[in-house]
């Protein structure tokens, strides 16, 4: 790092001495230095000036810093809004929860992020059969208690059942949502600085589901699975599937009371790193985001032919007041009239028709044919903007007086996100309105006099505007021509709300009376605006994480951090390549091996091949070109101590104390004290005979030899166990023989 010089390193009384001592070689005939003289009056106002410039001079305001960090491509980050997953329940009947449903938490809003179609089936049991035991886990999921979703061990063959107290309905996509517990020591990776999403985790276990179906529910039928984001349950998600016919009751035990509508899930190949853990299992859930749209557009690309008709579901668009533009072609959008029938509309008229649909929650729009109505052109964007109509007043910003730097006021109306804010300004063409986008940004520096441009200040609740060299000005109007076309509020740390406090509708609509809504899991992600210094910190963070894979320290470093798996230790070993015997004498040009110990109960963790495979394919893009890469798992040698202590006669019975240390030191995991045994570390006597003679009442070691099992272990001369560079020790059955002192 650049040393920063101190700027300010001079006092007012220095300066001012400074001066008066250049007084008699500058100046002889000033030979008056006392206070009343104005020239002493004039030095000493400049000493203070001088001081004064160098004060500011000496300092780094925030303005300078966000610039710093600007150039760095880093600005703060905005708030962020928690999202959590919500369930609905008491459905009578099919109905429709549209995208954008407010629900209500205390006075938080929060938004369904996609449309539901609620399936009025209750999910009432839940078994797990392995090859040795059943259980009904029903109470766990209502309770929020986790358990085994086939078995601590995760044997082929084992099943989970899911229990209905009605079918299915047949030919629809019906959603189950997973979530799998999260309380290990050892974090889900996130993918460091390369946050964009990447291809889906590959799974080391393979299920697959069925549902009892068939006569008297005797055959089970393989469900259509079409999405499958928990990764065979490797992974929280959810698993969208579709029923080909009809399913049929079936009495299952211990859960025998009455016959019940099965869904299967088989483990058909055995290979979890982790056995996953069930902590909620539930049918119509959905995700929700805490805010509160006030407006949002739809876009939609018609076709050029008549009678163009375009359809979307949400429940600001059902609900709320509705703008529908066309795109001229110039960057400018036209208003378009609603009418109730196109017939009645010219073949000027630029018009159209909006239906909604009740039981969808939807509405469809309908344009012209040519001869009643335009005919919206193929290449020209349609938008819809759908506003909350109560709070309608929010949409205005001002009228435009067409000067330089104009400042709105919006802190009246609330504060707003950053994120997703969109708004336009009105220009009279050919007598009518036509509204151009306004593009929001961090300032104006890179911002040119036609580029239309406008800043949010958040902090103060400001829209400022440019001064026609940086950023354009909005055209002058005498009436309201600036409004919003997408805004929200929401965002910060308030809405993490803990488990089922989202329990209401924040709308009444009289056919979901009686539906009731919960979390089953609290709210997480909502997080106030980064300050400048949290903004400087993670600038650090970043600076210092690796980007590219050179050293092995880096590959560790990327391969530890892999997104959606847990990988508790790893090692990378340059130029070796697996199968290599000799290691490090001889040496593989250009060769990268990454040895990965997946986190888990196990005492010896194995990683599976998918386990692998997301771990070659996170690390593949920032490998050097010419760098070839091997990750493989770490391979387990047994090393089994025979040892002779003599021991005070008071520990003759301390053998069992002995072995125990010897497994803490010869062990593959750490366990909070340590790391465990280190990749490819020999193992020495010496190591032996430290550990056992640190003992309280050990004499000394009078024999000791050390056998080892397991792949290209090799044992020297004098007796010490050499490992592959990839290999873990574990302890076998340890035989300590201890004798007393005084029987010598």
């Amino acid at each position: 790092m650049l040393p920063l010089p101190n700027l300010d390193d001079r006092l007012y009384e220095q300066m001012l001495q400074e001066a008066r001592k250049t007084i008699p070689k500058l100046f002889p005939q000033w030979t008056d230095e006392n206070a009343h003289d104005p020239g002493m009056t004039m030095l000493e106002l400049m000493a203070w000036m001088t001081e004064m410039q160098q004060y500011y001079l000496n300092r780094i305001t925030a303005k300078n810093e966000r610039k710093f960090l600007k150039l760095l491509g880093v600005k703060p980050r905005d708030e962020s809004s928690a999202v959590c997953e919500v369930a609905f329940a008491g459905a009578s009947g099919p109905i429709t929860i549209p995208r954008g449903t407010p629900l209500q938490a205390y006075d938080q809003t929060f938004e369904t992020e996609e449309t539901l179609q609620l399936v009025p089936a209750v999910l009432e049991k839940v078994i797990v059969r392995t090859e040795t035991a059943v259980g009904d886990f029903t109470s766990n999921l209502k309770s929020g208690i986790a358990f085994y979703a086939f078995g601590p061990e995760a044997g082929t063959g084992s099943r989970l059942f899911v229990g209905f107290d009605r079918e299915l309905p047949v030919h629809s996509d019906i959603v189950l949502s997973v979530r799998l517990s999260d309380r290990y020591p050892v974090p889900i990776g996130r993918g460091g600085n390369r946050a964009e999403e990447g291809p889906q985790l590959i799974a080391s276990s393979v299920v697959s589901w069925k549902y009892a179906a068939g006569d008297d529910g005797d055959g089970w039928k393989p469900l259509e699975t079409l999405m499958d984001t928990t990764a065979h349950l490797s992974q929280t998600g959810r698993i969208t599937f579709r029923l080909s016919e009809r399913m049929k009751p079936l009495s299952m035990y211990p859960a025998d009371d009455k016959k019940r509508y099965w869904l299967c899930c088989t483990l058909d190949q055995e290979g979890y790193e982790l056995s996953p853990k069930l902590e909620n299992l539930c049918i119509n859930a959905v995700q929700a985001e805490q805010r509160q749209t006030i407006s949002e557009i739809v876009h939609f690309e018609p076709s050029g032919e008549a009678s163009f008709e375009c359809e979307t579901t949400g429940h600001l668009a059902y609900t709320g007041n509705v703008i529908v533009q066309v795109a001229d072609g110039k960057g400018r959008w036209r208003d378009w009239k609603r009418t109730a029938r196109l017939k009645e509309c010219g073949s000027a008229d630029a018009c159209y028709e909006l239906e909604r649909d009740p039981s969808a929650k939807s509405i469809r729009l309908r344009f012209g044919d040519g001869e009643h109505g335009v005919i919206p052109a193929q290449g020209q964007t349609i938008r819809l903007i759908a506003g909350d109509p109560v709070k309608e007043d929010r949409l205005w910003i001002g009228a435009s007086n067409g000067l330089p730097e104009q400042e709105f006021d919006i802190s009246r109306s609330g504060t707003f996100r950053r994120t997703g804010m969109r708004l336009q300004a009105a220009v009279h063409d050919s007598g009518m309105w036509v509204w151009e986008d306004w593009e929001q940004v961090d300032d104006f520096d890179n911002s040119k006099s036609t580029d239309r441009h406008y800043v949010y200040d958040q902090s103060e609740g400001i829209i400022r505007f440019g001064n026609n060299e940086q950023g354009a000005i909005p055209p002058k109007s005498d009436v309201p021509n600036i409004r919003f076309i997408a805004h929200a509020t929401g965002g910060g740390a308030r809405g993490n709300v803990k488990k089922d406090r989202i329990n209401a509708f924040a709308d009444f609509v009289p056919e979901w009376n009686g539906i009731i809504v919960t979390n089953p899991a609290a709210a997480s992600g909502g997080s106030e605006a980064e300050t400048l210094e949290e903004a400087k910190l993670r600038v650090q963070r970043e600076l210092s994480a690796p980007t590219r894979a050179v050293t092995a320290e880096d590959y560790e470093a990327i391969a530890g951090d892999t997104p959606g798996l847990r990988v508790a230790r790893v090692k990378a070993i340059p130029l070796y390549k697996p199968g290599m015997r000799d290691y490090p004498r001889e040496k593989a040009q250009a060769q990268m091996t990454v040895v990965v110990v997946p986190y888990s109960e196990s005492d010896r963790p194995k990683a599976g091949t998918g386990f692998l495979e997301n771990v070659r394919r996170h690390l593949e893009p920032y490998r050097l070109l010419t760098t070839e890469l091997h990750v493989i798992s770490a391979a387990y040698i047994k090393v089994t101590v025979h040892a002779v202590v003599v021991v005070e006669p008071s520990h003759k019975e301390d053998s069992a104390v002995i072995a125990n240390v010897l497994k803490r030191l010869l062990r593959p995991m750490g366990h909070g004290d340590g790391e465990g045994w280190r990749f490819g570390r020999s193992v020495h006597k010496g190591d032996i005979y430290g550990a056992i003679s640190r003992l309280k009442g050990v004499v000394y070691v009078q024999d000791l030899w050390i056998d080892a099992e397991g792949p290209s272990v090799r044992k020297d001369g004098s007796g010490d166990i050499h490992l592959p560079p990839y290999g873990l020790v574990y302890s076998g059955e340890h035989e300590i023989e201890l004798i007393g002192v005084t029987d010598l």
